[in-house]
């Protein structure tokens, strides 16, 4: 019975996560030329986990999947590293850069 409650809390938690992280990267990136071109190779794989996860979420949550510890660890681990993904858009975001010069 917990391990149900535990999944359904990290699945709805991945899901809404997930929508914040693909906005943000939609904001980003205007087009989807500029974000194949502009991409990192960081970026691209923290964004195919998160779809992955997003879709291992709503299997979950639409009972296709058995909730299995694994595929909680697995949701939890995503979550942390959206976590990060989002702090660093977030963070950078706020930084401006008004002045740059040389100084040798």
């Amino acid at each position: 019975m917990k391990n149900i409650s535990v999944c359904k809390i990290t699945s709805c938690l991945s899901v809404i996560l997930s929508i914040v992280f693909f906005y943000e990267l939609t904001v980003a990136f205007s087009s989807i030329k500029e974000l194949i071109s502009d991409i990192s190779l960081t970026a691209f794989i923290v964004t195919v986990f998160v779809i992955l996860n997003f879709s291992v979420s709503i299997l979950l949550l639409i009972k296709k999947l058995n909730p299995k510890l694994i595929l909680i660890a697995f949701q939890i681990i995503i979550i942390i590293i959206t976590n990060w993904a989002l702090y660093e858009i977030y963070s950078f975001n706020g930084v401006t850069v008004i002045h740059s010069q040389t100084v040798s």
